[in-house]
This record gives C-alpha cells, structure tokens and sequence, in this order.
C-alpha cells in the first residue's frame, strides 16, 4: 500500500532533521569502517617515520605496552561516548554496550593494522628481525592511529 504524499513528506522531513540537524548516529557499516581507516592512516603516518617514537617504542617494557594500550582503548572509548551514543535519542532501544562493542573493535583493529601496514609500507620492518620488537612499535604507533581512527569516523559524522 503507498504512502500519501502528506506522510512522505514527513517521513523524508524527519529523516533530514535526524541526519542533518540532530545528527543521530545511524547503524554502524562499511562507510564508518573506511573513514575511520582514512583518519588511522593520516593520524598512523604522522608518526610512523619519528625516530624518536620508533626508538623509544623498541625500548617499551610490558607495563608501559599495557599502559599504551589500556590509554588508547579509553581514550576511544570516551570519543564513541561523548561524539556518537551522546547523540543518541532512545538510549534504551541503542544500549551503549551494543553501540560501543561494534566501534571500539572496529577501530582499534583498524588501529594495529594500519600501524602494521605504515610499518612494513616503509621497510621498518625489515630492519627489525624480532617479531616481539615489531609488536612494541606496532603498539606504539596504534595509539595515535586508534585515536585517528575514532576522530576520523565519528568527527566527520557527527
């Protein structure tokens, strides 16, 4: 059965409002996923070639890798919160659980595999023989690459 145009009109009207006005996050999909590999690259690259991060993130002990990564998954944590579900209307029918599991996944592994990517696109890598040492930059570079992944999707939308 079609729809009159009266509430054709709403329905477009109310979509309009929600995606240009209120700017409600819509359902997470491959379009959040190549802006927020797009802000992993531009944030990844702008420190990938330091020396100084690449030196200092061969020397990392456990703790501060752990410490890294626990900084990186809050710090995106508080971008999803505060950027995305703060714009959600019904918070009952979108749990933050449920929107935040997608994005925080989503980035973070954006996040080591860009940093991966920029590491080996430049032949550091190579110079590298451990695998264990790879990790700690890897690591190391994921903070800025999770943070740009996060600011990449979620500033662009919302």
């Amino acid at each position: 059965m079609a729809q009159n145009p009266i509430h054709q009109i709403a329905n477009d009207t109310r979509l309009l409002r929600e995606q240009l006005v209120e700017k409600v996050p819509g359902h997470f999909d491959m379009r959040h996923v190549i802006s927020a590999w797009l802000g992993s690259l531009f944030f990844g690259f702008t420190f990938v070639l330091k020396g100084l991060l690449l030196e200092i993130g061969l020397r990392l002990d456990t703790i501060h890798l752990v410490l890294l990564v626990v900084a990186t998954l809050t710090i995106i944590s508080a971008e999803i919160y505060f950027v995305g579900y703060a714009r959600v209307p019904d918070k009952q029918k979108r749990r933050f659980f449920q929107f935040w599991i997608k994005r925080i996944s989503a980035y973070y592994g954006i996040a080591i595999f860009t940093s991966f990517l920029l590491l080996s696109v430049y032949g550091i890598t190579t110079f590298i023989p451990d695998p264990k040492l790879i990790l700690k930059l890897v690591i190391a570079i994921s903070f800025p690459a999770g943070v740009g992944a996060a600011a990449g999707d979620l500033l662009k939308r919302y």
